[in-house]
């Protein structure tokens, strides 16, 4: 379900989790406004943004979709936002001490990109002329820091099992035992920061006891429900 975060923002606007990935879209619109203080550029689709160098900068993407994603300590990748049209990024770095070297912003698709300098945001001259600019960058930013948060919170005490049998768990709770998930395990490996070596194994032991079944980008079978619930729980 897309709910608008506040009257700043148009009806279809909205954050919401889509694969167990925070998606937003639309959430800093009254950007558009500033469009004539920024660098245009166009991003291929499988290109990265951080193939254009810029130095300290932030970005408004007028259309497309970008997903980002970050390296953990154990060399895995972590997709955490999908980020729609409509809406700001790399703003956190910026804003962060430390810049977050390890995070990558990937086009989904064709991107059309709107860069600023990190200097806007310190420019006081800015500011007073366009305050709901920043009102709104604000706003978008307790959204995210609450998602990342939520994000953080849910992992923490799971082990990777606890995490895959959670995100099949939630897939059919909804639904008949037999969906369509329309993602793979590669996917399913990048949305909870795990190997895909590590992704496989726990499939092949829930197969080999008969929790489940069939698990294709077109078909996700649970044979089990009561035992997969059981596997959801944290180790005490």
């Amino acid at each position: 379900m897309k709910s608008a975060s506040s009257s700043h923002v148009p009806s279809n606007a909205g954050v919401w989790k889509e694969n167990n990935v925070i998606a937003m879209l639309e959430q800093n619109s009254v950007w558009r406004r500033a469009l004539s203080l920024g660098k245009h550029l166009h991003l291929d689709k499988g290109r990265r943004w951080t193939d254009f160098p810029g130095g300290d900068v932030f970005a408004f993407l007028d259309s497309g979709l970008i997903r980002l994603s970050s390296l953990g300590e154990n060399g895995s990748e972590r997709i955490f936002l999908h980020i729609g049209a409509g809406c700001i990024f790399n703003e956190l770095s910026c804003m962060h001490v430390a810049p977050l070297s390890t995070a990558s912003f990937l086009a989904m698709e064709p991107c059309e990109i709107y860069q600023f300098p990190k200097s806007l945001l310190e420019n006081r001259d800015f500011v007073l002329q366009y305050p709901e600019l920043m009102m709104n960058l604000v706003q978008s930013l307790m959204l995210k820091a609450g998602a990342f948060f939520g994000q953080i919170e849910e992992s923490v005490g799971l082990s990777p099992e606890n995490l895959v049998c959670r995100y099949l768990f939630r897939l059919q709770e909804d639904a008949s035992l037999r969906l369509k998930p329309k993602f793979s395990q590669s996917d399913l490996a990048l949305a909870l920061g795990l190997h895909r070596s590590t992704v496989c194994r726990i499939l092949h032991d829930l197969r080999e006891r008969g929790i489940l079944g069939e698990f294709t980008r077109t078909r996700l079978e649970i044979l089990d429900k009561e035992a997969l619930h059981e596997l959801c729980r944290a180790e005490k």
